[in-house]
């Protein structure tokens, strides 16, 4: 099973300040939009050596640090290895980038597992 690091979600406020403030303040580039349902919408900002944030402007959630998204080669394998050692996942379910699901670590951060799709790890994943 591999696991990689791709991103730390943030819940924002106004996703246009704060795209402001990720590219304008600390020298961020966008990486893409996409917006959403009843006026949410994320945005990806990317660094220079290569982290990223993800900025989710959606009202259902609380305002902070959301989680962590990795990219797991094998979602069925990663839940699998998960529940073998006592650690509960969400449902996966289907996305518009692949499939998901979210575990908690010991200290309760959510950890967004994705298997990305091949057309999406083409377009946006660094190689």
């Amino acid at each position: 099973m591999k696991v990689s690091v791709q991103y730390s979600t943030l819940i924002v406020r106004d996703l246009e300040e704060s795209v402001r403030f990720y590219r304008d303040v600390l020298g961020m580039k966008e990486g893409y939009h996409v917006d959403l349902p009843g006026g949410a919408g994320i945005t990806i900002m990317e660094s220079e050596g290569g982290a990223c944030v993800e900025l989710i402007q959606n009202e259902a959630f609380d305002v902070g640090m959301y989680s962590v998204g990795t990219d797991v080669d094998d979602l069925d394998e990663a839940v699998r290895v998960l529940e073998e050692q006592g650690y509960h996942t969400t449902k996966v379910v289907p996305t518009s980038v692949g499939k998901m699901c979210f575990v908690q670590d010991p200290n309760g951060v959510r950890i967004c597992l994705i298997e990305h799709s091949a057309e999406y790890k083409e377009k946006w994943m660094r190689k």
